[in-house]
């Protein structure tokens, strides 16, 4: 049995009949994953060996994402004029190194190394510290160069010396005698190599099963931090580093559209969202969980905001202003009866080392094209819908779709977009 709505261009087919999670628990092990909850492969970033010839066919395939990397800096060098350019921003690191995990710690912006690219080499200046380890585990065989300070002479000295007479562009902030690129830079690592497209596909599998794992397994009365912890938990255990966490419970997401998680329990239900960062990118996808039948209310305000999801990733298509885009989706709010809710809440953004490279505004100029990851994540009162999806020739690629998961179809312009569906325990 089905129910279905149509509005205009669209219509929704709500299937009853979605495979329902069993939500027996082992409470002892409730933190633990089931077997079918883990991943079938492993996922966490392997050491490279640095005794080895680099051979290695994945190693080779990260060389040549590095060198194609060189090459995008090098043919901005030309256009803009300059003789290098200096990166030290941890996202910009970990871009150009194809995943190298380099930041200061764990939240940080800035990278524990920089790096400084010029047309004819890529140079690595680390202190004396960090070098053994990020010339083993992390950039070994992928062609760079070693300039190396003892940990107590400040990294000034040496960016100075290296832009005595040059002309350099950075992505940070106030270093005297650079000119600051943050944006510019930003911009050469927004289209993704193959490379990361396989990569962005395998993280987003893996978070959506972490995710959904986490909504499957925990028990009425344990509060948001908890189920924030079992999240984070999972994330750690398959090499994905937790960016942001939110667990809103029952009508916490009503009140508050960018919640973080707080120690009040569960009672009848929880909007989960996750971003999750493995080799440098980043993806982005919300669940939502319900003890015992949903009412009607919280259903309406779930099923618009997968409408208004399905319409944003169904026209993210190449050569689509996200202006356009933007248009389709306040339409499906005003069919829907709700014109201002667009406003109460950001509606997504162009994803990559960052969760949030580029917001995607109504008015932004910026064109959609080919391997471009987008989240869009529209809310609805107490509902948000949100997945992650990148750009394609072909139309769009969703790289978190949900996994054993009941699902809303949804027709846009006659085609079948599913979209994630309330799980009901």
């Amino acid at each position: 049995m089905s129910t279905e709505i149509r509005v205009g261009e669209v219509y929704l087919n709500i299937a009853d009949d979605a495979e329902p999670s069993s939500g027996e628990i082992a409470t002892q092990r409730r933190v633990m994953e089931t077997v079918d909850d883990h991943p079938h492969t492993e996922t966490i970033p392997a050491l490279a060996d640095p005794a080895v010839d680099h051979v290695d066919p994945d190693l080779q395939e990260r060389r040549t994402d590095v060198d194609e990397k060189h090459r995008r800096v090098v043919e901005f060098l030309d256009r803009k004029g300059y003789d290098a350019a200096l990166l030290g921003r941890a996202d910009s690191v970990s871009w150009f190194t194809s995943g190298g995990d380099l930041r200061q710690d764990l939240g940080s912006e800035s990278a524990s190394v920089l790096l400084f690219i010029n047309r004819q080499s890529r140079a690595i200046l680390a202190d004396n510290v960090q070098s053994p380890r990020v010339f083993e585990e992390e950039v070994a065989g992928l062609g760079f160069h070693l300039k190396e300070r003892p940990w107590h002479e400040p990294v000034e000295t040496t960016i100075a010396a290296l832009s005595r007479t040059r002309k350099i562009a950075t992505d940070l902030p106030g270093v005297e005698g650079l000119r600051p690129e943050a944006n510019r830079l930003r911009d050469l690592r927004i289209r993704l190599s193959k490379l990361e497209r396989q990569r962005l596909r395998e993280l987003g599998r893996t978070l959506t099963l972490c995710v959904e794992a986490t909504c499957r397994n925990f028990e009425p009365g344990e509060t948001e931090a908890d189920l924030a912890g079992h999240l984070a938990h999972r994330l750690f255990r398959e090499g994905v580093t937790p960016v942001a966490l939110s667990v809103a419970g029952d009508d916490r997401h009503e009140h508050y559209r960018r919640p973080t998680f707080k120690s009040a329990p569960i009672r009848s239900r929880a909007v989960i969202s996750a971003s999750g960062r493995r080799h440098g990118l980043c993806a982005s996808v919300t669940r939502i969980v319900a003890f015992g039948p949903v009412d009607p209310e919280f259903r309406e305000a779930h099923t618009i905001a997968s409408m208004v999801n399905a319409t944003a990733i169904y026209f993210s298509r190449p050569g689509q202003p996200v202006s356009e885009v933007f248009r389709r989706v306040r339409r499906i709010y005003e069919k829907f009866g709700r014109p201002h809710e667009w406003t109460l809440a950001d509606q997504g953004s162009v994803v990559g080392y960052s969760p949030s490279e580029l917001p995607l505004l109504p008015d932004a100029g910026f064109v959609l094209h080919p391997d471009l990851a987008l989240a869009w994540c529209p809310s609805v009162g107490p509902a948000r819908s949100e997945d992650t999806v990148v750009v394609d020739h072909r139309g769009f690629e969703v790289v978190t779709e949900a996994q054993r998961w009941p699902k809303l179809e949804v027709m846009v312009k006659g085609f079948n977009l599913p979209r994630p569906g309330i799980l009901e325990r």
